[in-house]
């Protein structure tokens, strides 16, 4: 079952509804019974953070993947030598287009 909360992010933030599994919503309630948050809202906020934090890497490997993709088509090419994972990366892409 579903469960839909609202999360209230701070000043000047944004009103949110979101649907998350009861399994989840207990788990935040116990952070809360624990005294660890105040709210449900506190915890939620926080812990959307850290989650967010965790994929900071891969969010700005998209970003620069995006900038790449769109050099390559305005030049025709991508401007840069590419090694490693992203060289491997690149080339997998190629396979789908």
């Amino acid at each position: 079952m579903n469960s839909t909360i609202v999360v209230v992010l701070g000043m000047g933030s944004k009103t949110v509804s979101i649907r998350i599994e009861q399994e989840t919503l207990d788990a935040v309630d116990a952070l809360v019974r624990l005294g660890i948050f105040k709210s449900r809202s506190e915890a939620l906020k926080i812990l959307i953070k850290i989650g967010l934090s965790s994929v900071g890497d891969v969010v700005n490997v998209v970003k620069i993947s995006e900038r790449l993709f769109e050099l390559e088509r305005t030049l025709g090419y991508i401007p840069v030598r590419l090694d490693g994972g992203f060289k491997d990366l690149m080339e997998m892409r190629e396979r789908f287009y």
